[in-house]
């Protein structure tokens, strides 16, 4: 089997995608107690696990999926995209990943035997270095979907309301709106979903010039992607 750059970016939009919707529903069934989405109760609340799971899973499915559209889109959106994407994969890891691999795995045996671990400011976790890792990992992400977002409005290639949206979602999940349930995960993980999805779909419809064309030893990324 020929590895295309058709093939590639067709794979990573469809992780993409599949990231933008699983974050869209664990959002959505991520619970919410008492007005707190990170508490004892929110955490041993039975839906909670499947909300996990399947916000993790998107975390999980963008990291495989925003190398494929940043490559794609290299020629097009300069340093600014370069930077965007490169801290949005970084804030991804450092933040997302960590604490829903928290959440999903740890938290609920923590709850079980220290319950006094978990604070009730929303951190999860009374770990200073959590909370660092939190803090900064946070910013990296927020800062990384907002220049994303800036560099599609900027260089155009792909619908404006894309660039828009990437905006909106890092703008949004900075605006201190009480938390409830579904809202809070609409609030958090909707604009994000219509971006990447819209990314997603915007790169399985872009025309290719040179559709069997493998990737090849000698070839870079920019050139392997116009």
């Amino acid at each position: 089997m020929i590895v295309t750059r058709r093939l590639v970016h067709t794979l990573g939009a469809t992780a993409l995608a599949a990231s933008g919707l699983a974050g869209l529903a664990g959002g959505v069934l991520h619970p919410v107690v008492d007005g707190r989405s990170h508490s004892v109760a929110s955490m041993t609340a039975e839906g909670g696990p499947p909300a996990y799971l399947l916000l993790y899973g998107g975390a999980v499915l963008l990291m495989l999926g925003l190398p494929a559209a940043y490559a794609w889109l290299a020629p097009r959106v300069g340093l600014l995209g370069l930077v965007g994407f490169g801290l949005y994969m970084i804030g991804n890891a450092l933040s997302a990943q960590s604490h829903l691999v928290v959440e999903g795995f740890v938290a609920r045996e923590i709850v079980g035997t220290r319950p006094d671990l978990v604070p009730a400011d929303g951190s999860i976790l009374a770990a200073p270095s959590f909370v660092t890792l939190q803090t900064v990992g946070g910013l990296v992400f927020v800062a990384g979907v907002l220049l994303v977002g800036v560099a599609l409005l900027v260089h155009g290639h792909v619908p404006r309301w894309i660039g828009v949206a990437f905006v909106l979602s890092a703008l949004g999940v900075l605006v201190p709106l009480p938390e409830a349930p579904v809202l809070t995960g609409l609030q958090v993980e909707l604009f994000e979903a219509v971006a990447t999805v819209g990314l997603a779909v915007a790169m399985v419809r872009a025309p290719h010039r040179s559709p069997v064309t493998p990737y090849s030893a000698g070839t870079t990324v920019a050139e392997s992607a116009r």
